[in-house]
């Protein structure tokens, strides 16, 4: 059995408390998964405050387990979380204390906007990163050496991981566990956490699968999660639809544009290219197969879905994803 991988979450706060706890859950998931099998993860978390105290934007307050410059050597894996109080408030010593350690890590990561900190400390230079899409422009902004992408949910540059909103830190630490423990580890971790679903690191922030949550009408929220559900019928037609659901064809046309902000085809469409998406950057199947399990007629029509909606073939998606 070997040694756990010991995980450094340092934080600089008052914090957003889901960017902390939200990790912390996903490395203790994956130690408690693997059980007797392996020892995953030592997770040891640090704070700025000489107190330890760790102040939370919602009012929360937790302790730390050392203060930062307490730390001892031999870092596996360090994971960084600050607020947006704190985000371009970096003090020397920190600075001087990440441009010595980073090194020495075999990775280092980022939550939310916690990518300020290592572009202030100057870890960040000349690469392509992530934010959270509402700081993407002050990030560019600030420091424009930086490639800044506001889209993907994380972006990996060498060793340096970059996450985007508050819940992209539970995809980075499972995309970590992935690497860590295999892929059946990190799936069975998102299972236990009930999540929605694993989300790879080129899915967008801003996606179609959550914009189908922000409908308020409830027959058509139905559809939405039952068209999700059922990506491989070849009829979706709006008739078939608007059959479903008791309405007539223009007045389901009308309800659900007004609803949803897009005609029923566009979305259906968007929904499939965003789950075969998922599948080219999470599983082997071959194109076809990928075509069929998400509704294409075949694997040329979903390579002009592709084109349409992301300018990119899925071939050419996958081969950047292995790159």
């Amino acid at each position: 059995m070997r040694n756990p991988r010991l995980v450094v979450v340092l934080v600089v706060p008052p914090i957003e408390e889901l960017d902390l706890v939200s990790p912390l859950q996903v490395f203790s998931t994956a130690t408690r998964l693997l059980g007797e099998r392996a020892a995953a993860y030592k997770v040891v978390v640090a704070s700025t405050s000489r107190d330890r105290v760790i102040a939370g934007e919602s009012g929360l307050s937790m302790i730390a387990h050392e203060y930062y410059e307490n730390l001892p050597g031999g870092i596996d894996s360090l994971l960084l979380v600050t607020g947006t109080r704190t985000r371009n408030q970096l003090d020397s010593r920190l600075g001087s204390w990440l441009r010595k350690t980073v090194p020495n890590c075999r990775r280092v990561g980022t939550v939310c906007i916690a990518a300020f900190v290592l572009a202030h400390a100057g870890i960040l230079s000349n690469q392509r990163v992530t934010v959270h899409w509402k700081y993407a422009h002050e990030l560019a902004r600030r420091f424009p050496q930086l490639s800044v992408d506001p889209n993907p949910i994380w972006v990996q540059a060498g060793n340096i991981y970059t996450s985007s909103g508050f819940s992209a830190g539970i995809d980075l630490a499972l995309a970590w566990v992935d690497e860590d423990c295999g892929s059946a580890v990190a799936v069975e971790a998102a299972r236990e956490l009930v999540l929605f679903l694993r989300r790879p690191a080129g899915q967008t922030q801003l996606s179609v699968t959550l914009a189908a949550q922000a409908s308020e009408m409830r027959p058509i929220q139905e559809l939405q999660v039952w068209i999700a559900d059922n990506l491989r019928r070849r009829d979706l037609s709006t008739s078939f639809l608007a059959r479903r659901i008791s309405m007539s064809v223009r007045n389901f046309n009308r309800v659900f544009a007004a609803d949803v902000g897009t005609t029923p085809s566009r979305y259906i469409l968007h929904l499939r290219v965003e789950a075969a998406r998922r599948l080219l950057e999470t599983s082997t199947q071959n194109l076809r197969q990928i075509a069929t399990a998400t509704g294409f007629h075949s694997a040329e029509s979903m390579r002009r879905a592709f084109m349409r909606v992301l300018g990119t073939s899925p071939r050419d998606l996958r081969a950047a994803r292995r790159t």
